[in-house]
């Protein structure tokens, strides 16, 4: 027996969780057989020249996760029953899921309302709130449309609009994808909401009852998950590789004929970053068309491409009819808006009305009209020719200092737009315990085991790269790498 993988002193994980997965694997890899007799501690620890201590501390994480069993007297033993998700996991084909170990529920903790507390604290560098600062927006130009607006609306400006929404607004945004590339087609229609997970929520709940099976990604935007389980429903991880949703694992769940609803973000997907290539939704829309399962598009982050060409959306390639496409002004523009809009086949939007007229009887005129003001006078796009500048200034600010300070077998995606990246580190690393101690550093970030229904994702973990300008991108950053070091926390 040689080590499956040679063990390094200098690397960031410590050794006896080096040993401690090399000995993993050699169950997975059935060298070690169920039931079988592992060799001595002082055998072990020979050939794999460290010291018994290691050789123990390696022995007693594999025993509290089910991989090894004791005999009093006899020695250590694999376990008669192994844990079946580690043999399950692909990682050269699903690299994007980190570590098959997972948490429990309860250790996650209320993460969007800490979030958007932990964004308010001065004192913190955070990395998790996915919003654009304050810096990066048109806040005089929004003020001085508001004030024009208020004046040209007068009462109006407070009282309830159409349920689909205002004119002014759907007619801006409609033109604006037009010149996009994204014409809203004969048979289709838009209704404003208040922001995409307004939208998905709708959706939900006109489509869907509780105890429904919804097909997402895997790792998959935090705010679904919460969404989906918040309303009852069952969210199945369909998972990720390097060119999007994995097809082959789609078709295999869509056989099952159980599935009710996918929901995806092509576009920058939430939380890696990746764009789905057209081959790959083209394919992904032929399974859900054949299958007869409506496809939810969130392409919150679309207008935020700075690097290459846009690539049609879901809703723009065929066959499309069963896409319903999300899209909001809280990455774009300003999160307090609480605006965006909803596109679907018209006799779709007919199913999705009285609901939404039901929740929100119609969403503020004022907003509205600014937000179509803006459009239309083409302060909008002077504003996205700014921040995408600027986004991608921080991205590769924040790619240098990972590349700089981060253990060298990280697996770290290069976003060509939106606002986060992905990153998986060793994965005898656990997100959750770094952000811990980052947190008594004044650092954070979104741990990975958010972004999965199942809890997976422990050595995952989704930095924003658009919250600070570049000098503290680096800085910050680098001192999370140094914490990566000098406290190798691991996964148990």
């Amino acid at each position: 027996m040689s080590p499956t993988h040679p063990l390094n002193p200098e690397a960031a994980s410590p050794l006896y969780l080096q040993l401690q997965r090399s000995l993993r694997m050699l169950i997975q890899k059935s060298e070690w057989h169920p039931g079988m007799r592992l060799p001595a501690v002082p055998e072990l620890a020979s050939r794999f020249q460290v010291h018994r201590l290691t050789v123990l501390k390696a022995l007693a994480g594999l025993k509290r996760t089910g991989w090894v069993q004791t005999v009093t007297g006899r020695g250590s033993f694999v376990a008669d029953h192994l844990p079946e998700a580690p043999a399950l996991r692909d990682p050269e084909n699903f690299p994007f899921e980190g570590s098959s170990l997972k948490v429990r529920e309860h250790e996650l903790g209320p993460w969007l309302g800490e979030t958007l507390g932990l964004a308010q604290n001065r004192s913190l560098v955070s990395f998790s709130a996915n919003f654009p600062p304050a810096d990066l927006l048109p806040t005089e130009a929004l003020r001085r449309l508001h004030l024009q607006t208020m004046k040209e609306l007068g009462a109006e400006a407070w009282s309830y609009g159409a349920p689909a929404g205002y004119k002014g607004y759907l007619q801006a945004v409609a033109q604006w994808l037009a010149n996009e590339g994204e014409p809203i087609l004969d048979g289709w229609g838009i209704r404003a909401v208040p922001g995409a997970q307004a939208g998905l929520a709708l959706v939900l709940e006109s489509l869907t009852i509780p105890g429904d099976r919804v097909l997402v990604e895997s790792p998959c935007y935090v705010g679904a998950l919460a969404l989906i389980q918040t309303l009852g429903r069952e969210a199945v991880p369909v998972p990720v590789d390097r060119n999007g949703m994995n097809t082959e694992r789609l078709a295999s769940l869509l056989q099952k004929g159980d599935a009710k609803l996918l929901f995806t973000v092509p576009t920058f997907h939430n939380p890696t970053g990746l764009t789905f290539g057209r081959t790959r939704r083209e394919r992904i829309l032929a399974l859900t068309k054949t299958y007869g399962v409506p496809v939810v598009e969130d392409d919150t982050y679309g207008d935020l491409r700075f690097i290459g060409a846009r690539i049609p959306s879901c809703r723009s390639l065929a066959p499309a009819d069963h896409v319903i496409q999300l899209g909001s002004f809280s990455k774009s523009l300003a999160p307090g808006l609480r605006l965006g809009y909803l596109i679907a086949p018209n006799r779709v939007l007919e199913r999705l009305a009285p609901v939404q007229e039901v929740h929100n009887i119609s969403v503020p005129t004022l907003s509205q009209a600014v937000v179509g003001h803006f459009l239309a006078e083409g302060g909008f796009k002077r504003h996205l020719s700014k921040l995408r500048k600027a986004m991608r200034e921080r991205r590769d600010a924040m790619l240098e200092a990972i590349h700089a300070s981060f253990p060298r077998d990280s697996e770290i995606t290069e976003p060509k737009g939106g606002m986060h990246l992905w990153v998986v580190l060793p994965e005898d690393l656990s997100s959750l315990e770094l952000n811990r101690v980052a947190l008594t550093h004044g650092l954070g970030f979104a741990p990975g085991p958010l972004f999965f229904p199942d809890g997976r994702g422990t050595n995952c973990l989704r930095l924003n790269f658009s919250t600070h300008e570049p000098r503290v991108n680096r800085e910050a950053i680098a001192r999370l790498g140094g914490l990566i070091h000098a406290h190798p926390v691991a996964s148990t």
